[in-house]
């Protein structure tokens, strides 16, 4: 299941269970298998919402600018406080994190987008 859900385009997966089973080894060996980047967040002493908004923001932009596979894998120690739960939850329901970005910082990751876009004749 895990190698399905990580071809599939914007696959997300859950894997609940008792702690030692193998989630992270089976989500590990297929991402490496291949080809994938694999990200979790490293976590330190203090982390918080900031530094996960910090560190959803390169994933998104190697997935989304860059065209890159990624697969951001979370686990329960990473769910600190509920304001990274509640970014979680948007990211799985919507596809996306409400003011995740300023606009100042969207233009510039937009820019080449817009421009493969026009590339590849898209109008929108």
């Amino acid at each position: 299941r895990v190698d399905r859900v990580l071809t599939s385009p914007g696959g997300s997966l859950l894997m609940a269970g008792r702690s030692g089973v193998g989630r992270r080894t089976a989500v590990t060996v297929m991402a490496n298998w291949h080809g994938i980047k694999l990200v979790s967040p490293a976590m330190t002493l203090g982390y918080s919402i900031v530094n996960f908004r910090n560190e959803l923001k390169q994933v998104m932009e190697a997935a989304g600018v860059a065209g890159e596979q990624v697969v951001l894998l979370l686990e329960d120690h990473h769910l600190v406080s509920s304001d990274i739960l509640e970014t979680v939850n948007s990211l799985l329901m919507a596809g996306e994190v409400p003011g995740l970005y300023k606009p100042e910082e969207l233009e510039p990751l937009l820019l080449p987008l817009r421009d493969q876009a026009a590339q590849e004749g898209f109008r929108g």
